[in-house]
């Protein structure tokens, strides 16, 4: 025997009606069991307003939400909270629109700025964060990596003049290795800091080849080391292949003296010599035009540079990191020795080189004592 029972459906009511919600609004529209439940509006003390759906008391579901001060959210709720896609006009005219996350702006969306810039791409916590496009209002416009709201990362800049950087940023500046192609065709690769060539690099000229470029504006040094650098560094350009080098620069501006590049000269501001200077006098005079180009050799920490001048004096130029003990042997006859600023020593092989480099005259072909 078979028995058929009525079968009951029970659904709480829905009524229209008013009520204060938790975060304090006066709500007016459709409610359930006491609750705003569907549509419905609310009102603050403060001025602020909302107007959309609600579930359970809370909103959720599709709204507008408008602030005192005329800032105004439209978009997806989840328990009181903007979450899924919406978006925002802030008090500035500065557009959001996106996806949202817990109150944040999170996710992919597109900022459209009140002076006619846009960014397209990822945030996070309200802050331009992964991969995303900035465009200026101007046309110039940067696409690649960021965090915190900055250019961080990999990325690409084109400054809508024909000049363009790709390589690393760090906090909105260039830094790292990168790429920048010059508006007239010139190309610079290599390292950078701060925004500023630092490092080692290649120097494209579009009609006149190639130089490397050797740059630290961003550390302090004495005069004398700076001395000694430009001696090295004209040895070891010359050795790699570079006819010409241009140190930068002849005269110290000297405007500040905490500021790296306002020191760059090898004289002063008065035209007064700096050790620099004097290296450089001297490096010529060892090193004339003329001269075969010097080939470098590696023993140990011990460098050797060796050529040979216009009037057949094989001369061999000596430096280390660090004071080191040679221990090496060298063809030919010592006929002189003098530091990289001029500085005469005994006729005889130095037992130490360092940081200073020393020219000997009338020697070659060195090679490890056995």
């Amino acid at each position: 025997m078979f028995f058929i029972l009525p079968s009951f459906v029970c659904a709480q009511k829905i009524t229209l009606g008013t009520c204060t919600t938790k975060d304090g609004g006066e709500y007016s529209g459709e409610m359930v069991g006491g609750k705003p439940q569907g549509k419905g509006k609310a009102t603050y003390k403060n001025g602020n307003r909302y107007e959309g759906s609600y579930v359970k008391g809370k909103r959720q579901g599709y709204g507008v939400y408008t602030f005192f001060d005329g800032e105004k959210y439209e978009g997806q709720w989840f328990q009181d909270q903007q979450h899924g896609r919406g978006t925002y006009y802030f008090a500035n005219n500065n557009k959001y629109v996106g996806l949202w996350f817990r109150d944040y702006q999170q996710g992919h969306g597109v900022m459209y700025y009140y002076n006619g810039d846009k960014y397209d791409g990822e945030w996070k916590q309200d802050h331009r964060n992964g991969k995303g496009t900035y465009t200026f209002a101007n046309g110039a416009y940067y696409k690649g990596e960021w965090l915190n709201d900055k250019k961080n990362g990999k990325g690409f800049f084109d400054w809508g003049d024909g000049s363009t950087y790709d390589g690393q940023w760090v906090d909105n500046q260039r830094s790292g290795r990168g790429t920048f192609k010059y508006a007239d065709g010139d190309e610079y690769t290599g390292q950078w800091k701060n925004d500023i060539q630092n490092g080692k690099g290649i120097y494209k000229f579009k009609n006149a080849g190639n130089i490397i470029v050797f740059t630290n504006a961003n550390s302090v040094i004495t005069e004398n080391a700076q001395a000694q650098n430009l001696a090295v560094a004209y040895i070891v350009a010359l050795s790699s292949g570079v006819d010409k080098m241009f140190w930068y620069n002849l005269r110290a501006g000297e405007w500040k003296t905490s500021d790296p590049e306002a020191n760059f000269g090898i004289v002063h501001k008065d035209m007064s010599p700096k050790p620099a200077y004097k290296a450089m006098q001297v490096l010529s005079s060892v090193l004339p035009e003329g001269a075969s180009r010097p080939k470098i050799s590696k023993f140990g920490d011990v460098y050797v540079a060796e050529w040979t001048r216009p009037d057949s004096v094989k001369v061999s130029a000596i430096w280390a990191p660090f004071k080191t003990k040679m221990n090496l042997l060298f063809d030919g006859n010592v006929k002189s020795v003098v530091d990289f600023m001029g500085k005469s020593y005994p006729v005889s092989i130095p037992e130490y080189a360092s940081a200073s480099p020393f020219y000997i005259e009338g020697v070659a072909n060195a090679r490890p004592r056995n």
